[in-house]
């Protein structure tokens, strides 16, 4: 009879373990597939870092094109992420130029669609928040190339006077499949 409670009380044991290990494992496999799968780029030099998605190579780029990094889709040829960095004295923070909303609609004239571009951008949100006591300024716009409709996720910061554009740009078609993965690839920037 011992041996018929030690068994009864290892079989409890055994199945509060796999319960536990059960609701450990479900919880494990929601947050993967609620987070998309991204990998993180880092700068050589220790300058910068940034998530993007798996499946996204990086482009050999010409000197003097103003783009540091170019990342694109193996399969979605016009999907892609880059990283501009420009002089700054404008000021020792992106918050130097003004709100979220403001640099927002400069960026969209400035950056996405100056003029003479053939482009047209829409500011869609604009929002800000802070990395290490350094302030970064999150967009989003719907940009018309003529051609095509295109969403695109732009994150800027000002670090040691230059200025960081993080943009993911997609077609507005596969905005729907790539909005999470892309939102967090804009709240992924890290500048030192």
């Amino acid at each position: 009879m011992a041996g018929e409670g030690q068994l009864s009380l290892l079989g409890r044991r055994l199945s509060g373990v796999l319960l536990l290990l059960g609701v450990c494992l479900s919880l494990i496999i929601g947050a993967c597939s609620a987070s998309p799968n991204l990998r993180v780029y880092r700068d050589p030099n220790g300058a910068f870092a940034f998530a993007y998605p798996n499946g996204m190579v990086s482009v050999k780029l010409s000197p003097g094109k103003g783009l540091a990094v170019l990342l694109r889709d193996l399969v979605y040829e016009t999907e892609n992420i880059s990283l501009m960095v420009a002089p700054f004295d404008k000021g020792e923070t992106i918050a130097d130029l003004g709100g979220p909303e403001e640099v927002g609609q400069l960026v969209a004239k400035k950056i996405i669609a100056p003029e003479g571009s053939g482009r047209s951008t829409q500011l869609l949100a604009a929002e800000a928040f802070e990395r290490q006591g350094q302030p970064y300024y999150l967009f989003e716009y719907q940009t018309n190339l003529g051609s095509q409709l295109r969403h695109e996720v732009v994150t800027v910061t000002v670090r040691h006077h230059r200025l960081y554009t993080l943009t993911a740009s997609t077609q507005e078609s596969r905005w729907p499949q790539v909005q999470a993965a892309f939102r967090e690839v804009g709240r992924s920037l890290s500048v030192s």
